[in-house]
């Protein structure tokens, strides 16, 4: 799968669809997903660029990668395309005619191609967490000037502090919060590291934790010219964004 779009290759532009996920669809893993992807991609006839060689791929660069039992509503993937006028909209809605269940397109827009692909501007993510007793476990754990876990990594396993990955955190209740962490290819903290830290240091139940709803309900690029994002205290985390409640009121329906 590619990871960048060539502008020098013979890509037209690119498709950037925001994907949310629920249901059935969350058990699958990352690769599966973007198979998932590849598949509807093909079945929608969707004017995708191929690349060369003797094993041709369909140019999609997603986001940052899923885990599974994720749930979302703001993750992203990047198409790219051979036909520069080719309608946003109506390729949306033939891609929502392929996805399996529990997976919907929310929107789409063109994008310029451009050799820096949206995977390397990845900053920050935001989750909403659900689980019992969690706003008294963050609290205590992230009053630690350290959260050393043990990552695995490409076959090891790393001993890591984690507590300068967490932007901000929001408690909504005692069993819901709202985190904001370091995201992208070089700093990147997941939900279920961080529900380990709060077994660790903040005394959540490993039930509570195993048991945990976790939503990806925004990511944050940095900008075109390389600056840090902007803080967070001018973008604050949404409580439920809009297209999130919008994409679970569909799927219960």
């Amino acid at each position: 799968m590619a990871n960048s779009h060539d502008a020098e290759s013979s890509v037209k532009a690119i498709l950037r669809v925001r994907f949310g996920r629920t249901g059935p669809a969350l058990w699958l893993a990352h690769l599966d997903l973007m198979r998932t992807f590849e598949r509807s991609v093909r079945r929608a006839d969707i004017p995708v660029h191929w690349s060369a060689g003797f094993n041709p791929r369909p140019d999609l660069v997603f986001a940052l990668p899923i885990g599974v039992g994720l749930e979302t509503c703001a993750d992203y993937v990047d198409i790219g395309l051979d036909d520069p006028t080719a309608d946003s909209g109506m390729l949306v809605e033939r891609l929502n005619l392929t996805l399996p269940e529990g997976m919907t397109a929310l929107y789409g827009w063109g994008m310029p191609v451009s050799h820096e692909s949206i995977m390397s501007r990845i900053a920050a993510a935001d989750y909403l967490i659900e689980a019992a007793g969690v706003a008294a476990a963050a609290a205590e754990a992230l009053s630690q000037s350290s959260l050393m876990i043990d990552k695995p990594s490409k076959g090891r396993i790393l001993r890591v502090d984690i507590r300068p990955l967490v932007l901000q955190t929001l408690t909504d209740g005692p069993d819901r919060i709202r985190l904001r962490v370091k995201a992208g290819s070089r700093e990147n903290l997941r939900p279920d590291l961080f529900l380990q830290s709060l077994v660790l240091y903040g005394q959540l139940d490993s039930a509570a934790a195993a048991d945990a709803r976790l939503v990806r309900t925004g990511l944050y690029l940095t900008s075109q010219t390389g600056d840090r994002l902007v803080d967070p205290e001018n973008n604050p985390m949404p409580d439920e964004p809009a297209d999130c409640l919008a994409f679970r009121q569909e799927k219960r329906a």
